[in-house]
């Protein structure tokens, strides 16, 4: 993990206003369907990681990717295309390291935003 993560805030809150038209409220409607979202993935990832199923790792990572690219969630970004990577490389060794990054960063994300874990 890059160093420049644990100094950066898990979300560009003000890229993140621009692209929605600066709603606060709408904003964190959004971070409340990613969590859930990112939790189902999460779940499916751990499956997909324990049966061996690269496809549903790239997929997973994919979705994951992209969500936290449209909220600037770039550490969350960078680890979900990393899972994707993993998938489509058929590593697990790095799928499963790069699970508990996954969860790590959101759990920095939930911190950062006064949510409890």
């Amino acid at each position: 993990m890059s160093e420049k993560s644990n100094f950066t805030p898990p979300i560009n809150k003000e890229e993140a206003l621009n692209r929605i038209g600066g709603e606060e409220d709408f904003l964190n409607e959004l971070l409340d369907i990613y969590r859930e979202e990112f939790e189902k993935r999460y779940a499916e990832l751990e499956k997909a990681i324990a049966e061996g199923n690269f496809q549903r790792i790239r997929e997973a990572g994919h979705s994951i990717k992209g969500a936290s690219a449209n909220l600037s969630l770039p550490a969350l970004r960078e680890a979900a295309y990393e899972m994707e990577m993993a998938g489509k490389n058929e590593d697990l060794d790095v799928a499963q390291k790069t699970l508990k990054k996954l969860k790590m960063e959101f759990e920095r994300l939930q911190n950062f935003l006064g949510y409890k874990s």
